[in-house]
C-alpha cells in the first residue's frame, strides 16, 4: 500500500497528459470557474482518497481555484468555497448548491 501512495505522490509532482481528457479541454491558470472544473477520475480504495481534477492529482484539503476538495467518493467529489458546495461527477456537470 505504501508503494501505491509513493507512486501517487510521484505522479502528483509530474504533469502527464491525460488520455481521457476531451480534445477541447483548456487549462485556465489562475482562477478556476466552476464551469471549467472537470473530474477525470477518483481513487477511493486506499487509506487516502484522491481525485484527478483538470488533470491534477488532488488529496482531501487540496485547493483548486477558490475551491477546496472536501469529499471524494466512487466517481464523484465535493468541493467547497465558504458556504458554497459543488458536486462533480465523472462525465457529468457541475451542480452548485448552498450548504444549509
Amino acid at each position: 500500500m505504501s508503494a501505491l501512495f509513493g507512486l501517487l505522490l510521484a505522479a502528483r509532482m509530474q504533469t502527464a497528459p491525460n488520455p481521457t481528457r476531451p480534445d477541447d479541454y483548456r487549462n485556465e491558470p489562475g482562477g478556476t470557474s466552476s464551469a471549467s472544473l472537470i473530474l477525470d477520475s477518483t481513487l477511493t480504495g486506499g487509506r487516502v482518497p484522491v481525485a484527478i481534477l483538470n488533470g491534477r492529482l488532488m488529496a482531501l484539503g487540496d485547493q483548486i481555484g477558490p475551491y477546496r476538495l472536501i469529499a471524494v467518493g466512487a466517481g464523484w467529489v465535493i468541493l467547497g468555497a465558504g458556504s458554497k458546495r459543488l458536486r462533480l461527477v465523472i462525465g457529468g456537470s457541475t451542480n452548485p448548491s448552498e450548504e444549509k
